[in-house]
């Protein structure tokens, strides 16, 4: 049980008449836009933000970085998207590589029991990777930031 005033108590509480949080420092203001990214007002940055995703699933990482490299300097929200879509495709090829080269090495040893375990693991990155796509594409259409988690997206490109 909390008592207001309590200096023991471990819960501030904030509710209180006349706070203000301070802005300018970390942690406050813009909490509903964590990162400080929406797209420009009366602009067609939703939509390439979009496309940055759905192209990825087209062309892996060419579409996101041509997209950057249209729109790097113009609009940090579809810079932030396509920087992610880019450094998805990034990752996929990167973890792929492993997942092949495990594989292989696996296969060699148990007599083929890599295999199966190759094949398991393309088809969780596949799918991980097919709804963060689906995730991301519908965040940034909606004008909202979204972060993918590290293990699907390392942050390369930023």
């Amino acid at each position: 049980m909390t008592t207001p005033g309590n200096p023991q108590d471990s819960t501030p509480s904030y509710n209180q008449p006349g706070y203000v949080p301070p802005s300018g420092q970390p942690g406050y203001g813009q909490l509903d836009n964590p990162q400080g990214l929406s797209p420009r007002e009366g602009s067609d940055d939703p939509a390439l933000a979009m496309l940055s995703y759905i192209l990825a699933l087209v062309a892996s990482i060419i579409a996101p970085l041509v997209i950057y490299l249209v729109k790097m300097n113009e609009s940090r929200y579809v810079r932030f998207h396509a920087a992610q879509g880019l450094n998805m495709g990034i990752t996929a090829v990167i973890e792929s590589i492993a997942i092949v080269i495990v594989g292989i090495l696996l296969a060699v040893a148990t007599h083929g029991f890599g295999i199966l375990l190759m094949v398991l693991a393309f088809l969780a990155l596949g799918i991980a990777h097919l709804v963060y796509l689906i995730l991301g594409a519908v965040r940034a259409y909606q004008g909202q930031p979204f972060r993918v988690p590290t293990i699907i997206c390392f942050r390369m490109v930023r």
